[in-house]
């Protein structure tokens, strides 16, 4: 009888606390409905017996979504709350179009934790703005470059008059 007592136990138990999943982006914007900006590895957390409780993937999930958008990134942990040059620079080759300061790309981390109550435990975390300059050398090499106007702080892009002088000379 108490062998049957603990597979039931243990049964209920593997039931309600199995393998979690933390589901990672980046989006553009505070809803997952959002434009997709960046899709992120996701941590799988798996204890013993295959069994890990919503309460610690909650915990475990922001800090190792941020860490996983910021490998995405090509950069440290600490690049990206808030961006860094090189973040911002990672942005915007993967954006590759011109964003100006008076419409910046807002980027924010989303994360949600699989099997849990109220379909999963979902947030976000703001990382910043993104603004990139545009250089446009196609007409004479073929190639477009992105860069990033760093805190969004410059109305007027470098290469404007580069591109001119290169484009009429």
């Amino acid at each position: 009888m108490t062998k049957i007592f603990l597979l039931l136990l243990l049964t209920v138990f593997v039931g309600t606390a199995t393998a979690r999943t933390c589901f990672c982006d980046i989006r553009t914007g505070t809803d997952r409905n959002d434009p997709l900006f960046l899709d992120v590895e996701d941590p799988f957390y798996n204890g013993f017996l295959g069994i890990y409780s919503c309460s610690s993937a909650k915990k475990k999930c922001p800090g190792d979504c941020r860490r996983y958008a910021a490998d995405a990134l090509g950069v440290s942990e600490s690049s990206v709350n808030p961006l860094s040059n090189a973040a911002e620079t990672k942005a915007c080759q993967i954006l590759e179009r011109e964003v100006t300061p008076d419409n910046p790309v807002h980027l924010y981390a989303h994360w949600k934790t699989s099997s849990c109550e109220n379909n999963g435990h979902m947030f976000y975390h703001y990382f910043g703005e993104v603004c990139c300059w545009k250089l446009d050398l196609s007409s004479i090499s073929g190639v477009i470059l992105y860069s990033a106007n760093h805190g969004c702080i410059e109305d007027v892009s470098p290469y404007a008059a580069l591109q001119e002088t290169l484009i009429s000379g």
